[in-house]
């Protein structure tokens, strides 16, 4: 029988981590609620086909028996048509898959359960750093539990949150090794760094390397010769078996372009004139203020805060005297919570440092999914500021704490612009996204996929143009009918064995059945079909699955159709 009186008196003992525990709470019902709100897009297709692709035949292939995924004219698969993507999310999303089904739930719950276990390894880090200041760890906490854009990455079915969880894991480990010196504590961090890279290449090695400079800046002076060597055994292992992997996929000694299966068009090579290292961390750092990881206004009294606390030690320490510390905020643990912004500043370096993308290209954004493991340790910097204010008025703090957490106005006038209405994302997104998952809107994923599932007979070919949309599909579709066009003549793929496969996968190999063409029908397009097609329907929908997590490209509600998706049917007279 519970003992009431009991848990009323340790609530009231402890209330923020009473406070903390429903703030994950709420969290854990946000990440599961509803994951089949919306269809897959484009990536969480690719990595649903590979997964039941897992299940079904025990091997990480881009072919199932009737289509082939294998991204941008087949790059992304090797010789024997495995794909050469980190696999940690395939097996998740398999695993989901046996237990709740092939569907949208079965695909992303995993990912979400993760994502939950990464704030549980948040939480310990913040409850190791700063056990002193319960009220404090509860601010900096609920600022990344009830983060929109981060509860947006735990619902996909993709590497997101499995990064994340190991950057926290990780962390939380290392620091246990210094307080308890324990070897159990590396050999920790040893697989869980492992694991990290085999869930997103960049992603593990930007934290192997973020932790390694971390301990350079802090623990290199108390750090024994057995331990560099112990730290150098645990990094070389890492690497012979990241390496060993990557030779077995081909992406070592294959003779391929390694980039090339990472790239979804050519954009040819970078001609500017600044270095395109500092190129990528101007983008890094100019989108992660637009898009409120970090806010500007915090930032700025974070710095001038430090230097004051500095300025008073040193004073302290010249008069030999060490005054009593008062609740005015001149005793905030901002060393401690300095470093974990540190961590998180480093990773988001080393991932952009890493990143693959074009980012000298006229508007181009950072691909916030690359350095998504950054943002609960970023976030930590707007909780510090809610606990300075709360010592100086507990109705500001409160003002500030709503205004931060569920608005992004920390950015603002400088929030980033929405990719496909050209407006700032200034906007209540907490309670936007909260609407959003209870009160889903249709997309064209799912409405293209009931469609075909609806009208296509078995066996009919399907072709459409954008690569990501077909993939996507597939997932959906690929029981029912046959996706032709897949490839280009110039295809890395062995050419005899795809034509063993179906010759109509090579393009102009088949005429199409149906022909799908996602956003605004060029005139000359049409011109070119119209003696043989007809339209069969244009679905009024948003041709994009704004779905997608990243703030630029998400649309809490539904967008205009600009052109929505038209599906076009072979004549029937058409030979």
């Amino acid at each position: 029988m519970v003992n009431v009186k009991g848990l009323s008196e340790r609530i009231r003992g402890q209330p923020y981590a009473t406070l903390s525990l429903c703030a994950f709470g709420v969290a854990a019902y946000l990440c599961l609620v509803n994951l089949d709100y919306a269809g897959l897009w484009h990536d969480e297709g690719v990595v649903s086909f590979i997964g039941k692709n897992l299940l079904e035949q025990g091997d990480i292939v881009g072919w199932d028996g009737r289509n082939l995924v294998g991204g941008t004219n087949g790059n992304a698969l090797n010789e024997d048509l495995r794909d050469v993507a980190p696999p940690v999310q395939y097996f998740l999303t398999a695993m989901g898959f046996a237990i709740f089904g092939v569907n949208e739930t079965g695909a992303r719950v995993l990912h979400a359960l993760a994502g939950i276990l990464a704030l549980g390894f948040f939480y310990l880090i913040l409850r190791q750093q700063l056990s002193d200041n319960p009220r404090l760890v509860f601010f900096i906490f609920i600022f990344s539990a009830w983060s929109a854009q981060l509860l947006l990455y735990f619902r996909q079915a993709r590497y997101y949150s499995i990064v994340v969880l190991c950057l926290m894991a990780g962390f939380y480990f290392y620091e246990r090794y210094w307080q308890t010196k324990k070897p159990v504590c590396l050999a920790v961090v040893t697989l869980i760094s492992a694991l990290a890279f085999f869930s997103h290449y960049a992603g593990g090695t930007a934290m192997m390397l973020s932790l390694a400079a971390y301990h350079l800046i802090f623990r290199w002076r108390e750090t024994a010769k057995r331990e560099w060597v112990t730290f150098g055994c645990c990094g070389i292992a890492v690497g012979a078996l990241g390496s060993a992997y990557l030779m077995f996929i081909g992406l070592i000694g294959g003779g391929r372009d390694t980039m090339a299966s990472f790239r979804t068009a050519d954009f040819g090579e970078y001609q500017g004139v600044v270095p395109l290292f500092l190129l990528k961390i101007w983008i890094c750092v100019r989108d992660l203020f637009a898009a409120d990881w970090i806010s500007w206004a915090v930032l700025l009294w974070f710095m001038v805060f430090l230097v004051y606390r500095k300025s008073v030690m040193r004073s302290r320490r010249r008069s030999g005297r060490r005054k009593r510390t008062e609740a005015r905020g001149d005793d905030l643990p901002v060393i401690a919570v300095g470093k974990i912004v540190l961590l998180g500043a480093l990773f988001a370096l080393f991932a952009a440092l890493l990143t693959q993308q074009p980012v000298w290209l006229s508007g181009v954004v950072l691909d916030f999914r690359y350095y998504v493991a950054a943002l609960p340790l970023l976030l930590t910097m707007k909780g510090l500021f809610a606990e300075w204010v709360w010592r100086k008025s507990r109705i500001a703090s409160g003002a500030v704490v709503a205004v931060l957490l569920f608005t992004s106005a920390g950015a603002a006038p400088f929030n980033i612009t929405m990719a496909f209405t050209g407006e700032r994302t200034l906007g209540v997104h907490f309670f936007s996204f909260i609407r959003e998952i209870h009160r889903p809107y249709p997309d064209a994923i799912q409405g293209a996929s009931d469609y075909l599932l609806q009208h296509a007979q078995q066996d009919d070919h399907v072709y459409i143009p954008g690569f990501a949309d077909r993939e996507v599909l597939t997932f959906y579709t690929g029981h029912r009918v046959l996706f032709c066009g897949v490839l280009k003549e110039n295809s890395p793929l062995p050419r005899a064995r795809i034509e063993a496969l179906r010759k109509s996968l090579y393009t102009g190999q088949c005429n199409p059945d149906w022909i799908a063409v996602f956003g605004p029908l060029s005139g000359e397009y049409w011109n070119n079909i119209k003696a043989h097609y007809a339209v069969a329907t244009v679905l009024d929908v948003h041709y994009y699955p704004t779905q997608r997590p990243e703030i630029p490209w998400h649309a809490f509600e539904p967008l205009p159709a600009r052109g929505g998706v038209h599906i076009f049917r072979r004549k029937s007279t058409d030979p």
